[in-house]
């Protein structure tokens, strides 16, 4: 009987050993697992050729890029011949499961404008272009205009720098360079799918899917442009193009500079930026402010000839910026018709 009982204390000394182990075993594991993530995590990340600062860049593509070398390990290149996947390039693995718009949401016809509010100014029409009817709906489109900041607009048209969830006044400059590329008998497609809202730091992101739409709809395209304007700047510039006065335009082409992804035709982009600036400079002196390279590929990695277009700034009238947008579209029409 003696040892009976002590056999059963140490039994239930045991179980209660087990039992009161337990709970602080699996806080153990919890805190081993949290650990080896933290540990794990930040390695995966930096053996992908992510950083902070190229994470931000893909929602802003202004961000200043990571000056670490790109590296591309041996995997990543395979899967990205197997799959078209690059692992190194985020948006692109969100995008795969994240439909296409429908091809009817944004698209706006080459002969339709967009719906504004009432504004200071009336916009101005290019004689033998926006008063011109032109039947170009056969004929394939070559150029394909679109905006990742739609909301940018010109204070003096509608009392403020942004119209946030709708079409600002960057809109009205991509339809006027859409009708004078119809007067030169060039059709354009103008898309009007908003990206800056409500989620403004994601805008490239959102604009990257309806940029690939257009390449892809629109095989013969020679130009895809992301219309813009300019801001921050302390006061208006402008040039003087016959009687009027014009905006600014400054071209931006995104290289390939410490980017984690592949931009490989930057190149191209930037010979035809030139190509159009030496023109627009040649026709309409001082109406081209500059051609500037910078850190990112701004969706113009679809197609070689894709620039962003920042036609002057919050402070310009809407009548200066359509001046701007008549001259850079004649241009535009004489280099693709070359």
């Amino acid at each position: 009987m003696p040892g009976r009982v002590a056999v059963q204390r140490v039994a239930v000394w045991r179980d209660w050993k087990l039992s009161s182990l337990l709970p602080s075993t699996a806080a153990l594991i919890f805190c081993i697992l949290l650990w080896a993530a933290g540990q794990l995590v930040p390695r995966f990340v930096s053996w992908q050729g992510y950083s902070f600062q190229s994470l931000l860049a893909w929602g802003l593509p202004h961000a200043v890029a990571d000056n670490t070398e790109e590296q591309r390990p041996l995997v990543n290149l395979a899967l990205l011949g197997l799959t078209g996947i690059d692992p190194q390039y985020l948006p692109g693995i969100l995008e795969q499961g994240l439909p296409a718009a429908p091809e009817a949401r944004g698209m706006a016809a080459a002969s339709s404008a967009p719906t504004f509010g009432a504004g200071v100014e009336h916009p101005l029409n290019a004689a033998g272009s926006s008063g011109q009817s032109v039947d170009l709906s056969q004929q394939p489109a070559l150029v394909a205009i679109y905006h990742t900041h739609n909301a940018e607009t010109y204070i003096p048209y509608q009392g403020q720098a942004k119209v946030e969830g709708q079409n600002g006044g960057v809109s009205l400059v991509g339809q006027e360079m859409v009708n004078v590329l119809a007067g030169a008998g060039i059709r354009a497609v103008h898309d009007l799918t908003i990206h800056d809202y409500p989620d403004f730091p994601t805008s490239y992101l959102k604009s990257g899917p309806t940029a690939s739409r257009l390449v892809q709809q629109n095989t013969q395209l020679q130009a895809l442009l992301d219309v813009h304007r300019d801001a921050g700047l302390p006061v208006k510039e402008t040039a003087h193009v016959g009687n009027e006065d014009s905006a600014r335009i400054m071209i931006v082409v995104g290289n390939d500079n410490h980017l984690p992804y592949p931009h490989w035709q930057w190149q191209e982009n930037y010979a035809f930026a030139q190509k159009v600036a030496h023109r627009l400079q040649e026709q309409y002196p001082g109406v081209l402010k500059q051609v500037m390279l910078k850190d990112g590929r701004y969706n113009q990695h679809l197609l070689p000839h894709a620039i962003l277009v920042e036609v002057g700034s919050d402070k310009n009238t809407l009548n200066e910026a359509l001046v701007a947008a008549r001259c850079f579209a004649t241009v535009l029409a004489e280099v693709i018709k070359e």
